[in-house]
């Protein structure tokens, strides 16, 4: 499973749409989880990976609220915020998903002067979701078994090892 995942709004990748789609479902998924906002100022030259994200005075922590991703603009609140104001939004013409640290680093699309990166400083685990997929098993003179699991409208295949024992252990909870 690819650990970061990454959308600009200028590629021709063919997986662009899947990709933001995954963003998506992240961002909806910090609903009301504590996150860290920082945002930081860049040269030209610069790179999320050159930036000092170590803790500045302006950084936020807070809760998200109502998180949505239409089109291509991150919509939030923040939970001091009165329900009858708009949503915050930031429109962006990148984004940059890392699953294992849970951050997720925004370029705005009104100018490549600054980043923001968000931070779920809780640990998360991302839930795959598949509808009947295609099952194979490939059972190892061991006693062990491979297991693949494969989706083709998501274009996406899970392989599970399973010891003598996890095989064991499935077969009574099936």
């Amino acid at each position: 499973m690819e650990t970061l995942i990454q959308w600009s709004a200028n590629s021709n990748d063919p997986d662009a749409e899947a990709k933001l789609q995954r963003i998506a479902e992240w961002w909806q998924n910090l609903a009301g989880q504590e996150v860290i906002w920082q945002q930081r100022e860049i040269t030209p030259t610069q790179t999320a990976s050159d930036v000092d994200w170590q803790p500045q005075k302006f950084d936020e922590k807070f809760a998200l609220q109502s998180p949505t991703l239409k089109g291509i603009t991150l919509y939030w609140r923040k939970p001091d915020q009165p329900q009858d104001q708009s949503d915050r939004n930031l429109t962006v013409s990148a984004l940059a998903l890392d699953l294992l640290n849970q951050t997720l680093i925004a370029t705005p699309s009104s100018g490549r002067n600054y980043l923001i990166k968000i931070t779920s400083p809780k640990v998360v685990f991302q839930n795959i979701n598949l509808t009947d997929p295609q099952i194979g098993v490939l059972k190892q003179p061991s006693g062990s078994a491979i297991i693949l699991l494969r989706d083709e409208d998501q274009r996406l295949e899970v392989q599970i090892t399973l010891s003598a024992e996890s095989l064991a252990n499935l077969s009574t909870k099936l």
